[in-house]
């Protein structure tokens, strides 16, 4: 071999896309168990991920690349698992984001301008520890006081304890100009 084709070949060798058989996600830092050479599993090795974001893939079909540090095959650092058997949201503009899972759930970040959730049956919103809204195809349910500083508009009757916004009646009502006794249910 030339000094080159040595040199070369151990280039090639610093990266290589590994089979993922398992994932750790219960420690500090994830780590998998992959397999870039038939017959050659390596585990625990950890996966380089960015602050602020963590995933897990699902197993059945995880790919990633695996990179030998400092040329070191007895040091790998994995890069984080992708699963392309699974739907890809793609189709975004430029500029867009999207954060999504395997069943289709995502939070699209559209044209700076526009946040969209989708969720498969149910979202929460939390604050400490609190679920302060909860929100389902069929109802919203907020957990705390609502102040409205605008205007509200119903297409449906509005019911404040037991008394409807539209079919409640009144007691003592009289001609002209005199008030009346509070809605009653």
């Amino acid at each position: 071999m030339t000094m080159e084709s040595d040199n070369a070949q151990k280039l090639r060798s610093l990266t290589r896309r590994a089979v993922v058989h398992a994932i750790n996600d219960n420690g500090a830092g994830q780590t998998l168990t992959v397999e870039a050479h038939a017959g050659c599993p390596r585990s625990s090795v950890p996966v380089h991920q960015q602050f602020g974001l963590s995933s897990r893939a699902p197993l059945d079909g995880a790919v990633t690349h695996v990179v030998a540090l400092g040329g070191d095959e007895a040091d790998l650092l994995a890069l984080p698992p992708a699963n392309p058997s699974l739907a890809h949201m793609g189709n975004l503009a430029s500029g867009e984001t999207v954060l999504y899972d395997a069943v289709g759930q995502a939070v699209y970040l559209q044209d700076g301008k526009f946040v969209r959730v989708q969720a498969a049956t149910e979202m929460t919103v939390e604050i400490g520890d609190v679920t302060v809204l909860d929100l389902t195809s069929k109802l919203a349910t907020l957990n705390v006081p609502l102040q409205v500083n605008g205007s509200i508009t119903a297409s449906q009757d509005i019911v404040a304890g037991t008394v409807s916004v539209q079919g409640h009646l009144h007691v003592g009502v009289q001609k002209g100009s005199d008030t009346t006794g509070k809605p009653q249910a």
